[in-house]
């Protein structure tokens, strides 16, 4: 609740015990200046839960403060009392005949009575909602807290996958211009825009989805410039994006990894890539033969940071909306993916 509502909130409690004791009861038996009273009677008692609430209960949870909490609790309490033994005794208008049924009679230092009850429940409210708060807003504040390791820790995963990403299309790319290099200027370009969406997009949070289907387009693109004749690639892609966003590149290490483990020029190889979006969800599925056993990459240690790093990514950015299924049985590999997706709007 912010301030301002606080604020309101509490103006119309105020103005509503007010009302109630200005208008309830008979008229006759209330004695003159009753309404001056009344009201005064009402701003000690809110001056006197303001206090407590906004100056003593913040020194309460300070630390080291014990004592002056106590202190000034008593400060306070008594200096409430005393206006209200102020009012009741020197404010109250001369008594009544005795037919006439006074509003209450003048009892000395018997009038505190019922007001001792009234701000110790008045303090106890204060205290009540001033710990409730407190509690909220160090929830919150754990929350921010652990939202924002959260986000560090995937702009850090994405740091480590974009450039682990531009290497390995890079050398794809060299292999391009060594073999068809009448095909460069093509895959040039469709890099360029793939650069240009890691550089100025995937900076965000999450994207449109479309956007990061046109960057899995661009990228499967430039894999079929350099298949060669013994690979079948079938690619099923939604014809229609519904308008939900994406955390960007979260799908395409299992993409590649699908043309880093399943080809060969040795045999026939099979990858199969499929795309499916409705209005909540997003479905990926990726099949290839698994050849990695007779692969010896120059750098086996990076092979699986990929992967690795978007697993991590599922479980920070989609904790209970994401579920992936990865089946291998040393000859096939299958990756199933479902993605809850947020809404663009």
């Amino acid at each position: 609740m912010n301030k301002n509502t606080a604020l309101l909130l509490q103006a119309a409690i105020w103005a509503s015990l007010w009302a109630m004791l200005m208008f309830l009861g008979d008229d006759r038996f209330k004695p003159p200046g009753f309404l001056f009273l009344g009201t005064l009677r009402i701003l000690s008692v809110a001056v006197f839960f303001n206090l407590a609430y906004h100056f003593l209960m913040p020194i309460y949870f300070s630390k080291g403060q014990k004592r002056n909490f106590f202190a000034l609790s008593l400060l306070v309490f008594a200096a409430f009392l005393a206006s209200v033994f102020f009012i009741d005794l020197f404010l109250l208008p001369p008594m009544p005949p005795p037919n006439a049924m006074p509003f209450r009679p003048r009892m000395g230092f018997f009038v505190l009575i019922p007001h001792l009850f009234i701000g110790l429940i008045v303090f106890a409210t204060a205290a009540m909602l001033r710990s409730f708060s407190a509690f909220e807003k160090k929830k919150q504040d754990e929350e921010m807290a652990n939202r924002r390791r959260a986000e560090a820790e995937i702009a850090l995963l994405k740091s480590q996958i974009n450039p682990h990403f531009l290497l390995n299309t890079l050398n794809n790319l060299y292999g391009i211009a060594l073999i068809q290099p009448e095909k460069t200027p093509e895959a040039l370009l469709k890099l360029s825009n793939m650069v240009k969406y890691v550089l100025y997009e995937c900076a965000n949070q999450t994207v449109p989805l479309d956007r990061d289907l046109d960057f899995v387009k661009n990228y499967l693109a430039l894999q079929r410039l350099r298949l060669p004749p013994n690979v079948n690639l079938s690619v099923e892609m939604p014809e229609n994006t519904p308008e939900n966003r994406i955390e960007p590149m979260i799908l395409i290490p299992f993409i590649e990894n699908a043309f880093k483990h399943g080809l060969t020029t040795r045999q026939p190889c099979d990858i199969s890539i499929s795309i499916k979006t409705d209005q909540r969800r997003l479905v990926l599925r990726v099949e290839n033969q698994d050849f990695s056993e007779n692969q010896s990459p120059a750098n086996p240690g990076e092979s699986g940071i990929g992967l690795a790093n978007t697993r991590q990514r599922l479980e920070q950015s989609y904790p209970s909306q994401h579920q992936l299924t990865i089946e291998h049985n040393g000859k096939k590999h299958r990756i199933d993916l479902t993605i809850e997706l947020a809404s663009d709007k």
